[in-house]
């Protein structure tokens, strides 16, 4: 759906989804990704865990706009670690060095096992390896983080960067949290998950 303004209204002249796996299960969790030299990409989940599929993540191109499919989709990873439990999804791609970050999310969101792990690949396609065999963000009950995970990540106005995601408190409601991300030695680095919230980056 588009608009000329992002308050919207948004419509949509397709008959039709843009992305649908139906015959795996379908399709959810579309985040975009846009590469230093300005190419367009658009990533996915295919819900397979809905109905006894695998579930990958998958990318494929974009046009300019992003609204029209170019090319094949790429299968990018699947689940295939104890800790994912029978799913991964929340595709989250960043670039840092010249190095691809695949951020997911994986296992049962409301439960204390769900969780946030990375891959990482030279080119955007792939092939990406997980350098861990445990999560990246996981519960921390002392920090009062249960289960989080549908992670994005964004700069502040200092160029700074920052992972976003939700996650469960021990009365079981739901928090969006903010922690600092840094890259050192090819890796990613959590400044986090804090008993106190880590303060809004300013804005100017």
């Amino acid at each position: 759906a588009t608009s000329d303004s992002p308050e919207g209204p948004f419509r949509s002249p397709a008959e039709e989804p843009f992305i649908c796996n139906h015959n795996i299960g379908g399709s959810i969790d579309a985040a975009s990704f846009v590469d230093e030299d300005g190419t367009r990409y658009v990533l996915w989940k295919n819900d397979g865990n809905c109905c006894g599929y695998p579930t990958w993540l998958w990318i494929q191109q974009v046009s300019d706009d992003g609204l029209t499919l170019i090319g094949e989709p790429t299968q990018l990873i699947r689940r295939d670690q104890p800790w994912e439990g029978n799913l991964i999804e929340a595709p989250t791609l960043w670039k840092d060095e010249g190095r691809y970050y695949l951020f997911y999310s994986a296992n049962d969101y409301s439960s204390p096992n769900y969780a946030v792990g990375y891959a990482v690949a030279e080119n955007v396609l792939g092939p990406y390896e997980k350098p861990l065999s445990q999560p990246f963000l996981k519960t921390s009950i002392p920090a009062g983080v249960i289960g989080p995970g549908g992670q994005d990540i964004v700069f502040d106005p200092d160029g700074d960067t920052w992972m976003l995601y939700h996650t469960w408190d021990p009365e079981s409601f739901r928090h969006m949290r903010i922690d600092e991300l840094t890259f050192e030695d090819g890796a990613p680095v959590l400044d986090g998950p804090e008993r106190e919230p880590q303060p809004m980056p300013t804005t100017q």
